[in-house]
């Protein structure tokens, strides 16, 4: 007989590369009363969220809040920063980095796309190859942790080869930003999205964007202006100089509780330390990846570049037709929401997310022996795993 892994009641637990469940901290400010977005009381409040983003960016250069998805804040980017006619490189080992050259193809740019392995990540002499061979690129494009393969890139390695060919570059921290390391000064970034319904734990409906003076003096070089208003870093940067002092520092309304939410996620990160957050998440995900592949699963990719949030665990062919059941009965029975393969991979993965509050064995180790009956009621029998992650926890603590 199947063990009862639905420890929560009825409410589903997010299991899933985004959005994740909600830091405590966050849930407490969702019951505070409704307050303007502007006014003299606003500004403080604003001005301290961005402190709290450019700290987690490791950043002293400009930061602001978009009321967005995260799509958009990459858009904003890269509409703003190419024109027509410009190169780019786009560092493609998966769906949102595919995204992202789709976004530069839209703008016009001549967009050179770098494309690793299935499951794999692009070696970075790859990069300094393509660079040599194309000069005068523009500006290069990746995605930190892609969570469709669940890889994480060397962003650090990148960037400086970017940086000494003279090309801006644009990343995609969504899925990393407040629990994978980030160093947008270090690195030499110059244009990152984070977000806050993901490794923070907190609402959707505000993203922060850290910008290099670099990348503010490349938009000023434009030949043409961006045939865009709300995607255009010129709007921004209006609203930024002529509205800030009435606290409205941005061209639109913006929810107030989604930057509450995010002051509260982000100072909660900051109060567990960044390096211990990111330990955390990292021997959190290596230890359910070893429960996994210790139940008789196989997971993806190597272990050395696996995303420390995200976890690809590969279905063998006989099941492969049964991939949605999997993931249904996880749902309906278990009330655990995984996630699924998409695009190449749409029903020969699924995808675990543990961040923030659900890196953490409260949330593991039910999902083990859910996974578990799950596999069983699609004709997989397999090993007990919750005994090898809760060992290699205790061993690593």
């Amino acid at each position: 007989m199947a063990v009862n892994t639905n420890f929560y009641g009825e409410r589903t637990i997010l299991m899933i590369p985004g959005p994740s469940e909600l830091h405590p901290e966050v849930q407490k400010v969702l019951a505070t009363p409704i307050v303007a977005h502007y006014g003299p009381d606003w500004t403080p409040v604003y001005e301290d969220a961005l402190r709290l983003a450019a700290a987690i960016f490791k950043t002293k250069s400009e930061v602001f809040m978009m009321p967005t998805p995260g799509t958009v804040g990459l858009e904003t980017g890269v509409v703003s920063l190419l024109e027509p006619g410009d190169k780019a490189v786009a560092l493609v080992n998966g769906y949102f980095g595919q995204r992202l050259a789709e976004i530069a193809e839209m703008t016009g740019a001549e967009v050179l796309k770098v494309v690793a392995d299935e499951g794999g990540f692009v070696p970075p002499e790859k990069l300094e190859e393509a660079l040599k061979r194309n000069p005068g690129v523009k500006a290069v494009l990746a995605v930190q942790n892609e969570t469709s393969t669940g890889v994480l890139n060397p962003i650090k390695e990148y960037s400086k080869i970017a940086r000494e060919r003279d090309a801006l570059f644009l990343l995609d921290a969504i899925s990393s930003y407040g629990g994978v390391e980030l160093d947008f000064d270090g690195w030499g970034l110059d244009y990152c999205v984070g977000y806050a319904n993901k490794c923070l734990g907190s609402i959707p409906g505000t993203i922060p964007v850290a910008l290099s003076e670099r990348a503010w003096e490349a938009f000023r070089r434009r030949k043409t202006k961006p045939r865009s208003f709300f995607t255009n870093l010129g709007v921004w940067r209006h609203y930024m100089d002529a509205w800030k002092g009435i606290g409205h520092p941005y061209p639109t309304t913006i929810s107030p509780h989604a930057v509450l939410c995010f002051r509260a996620a982000a100072q909660a990160a900051l109060d567990e330390g960044l390096e211990a957050r990111y330990r955390r998440h990292v021997l959190v995900a290596a230890a359910f990846r070893k429960a996994v592949r210790a139940m008789g699963l196989e997971t993806l990719p190597a272990e050395e570049v696996a995303s420390p949030t995200v976890t690809a665990i590969a279905l063998p062919s006989t099941v492969w037709k049964d991939a949605a059941k999997i993931n249904q009965v996880m749902l309906r029975k278990h009330r655990i929401m995984i996630g699924a393969g998409i695009a190449s991979l749409s029903g020969k993965i699924i995808r675990v997310g543990h961040m923030c509050v659900t890196a953490s064995s409260r949330y593991i180790l039910p999902t083990l022996s859910a996974l578990r009956d799950s596999f069983n009621e699609v004709g997989l029998s397999l090993n007990d795993g919750t005994g090898v992650f809760s060992k290699e926890i205790s061993g690593r603590a």
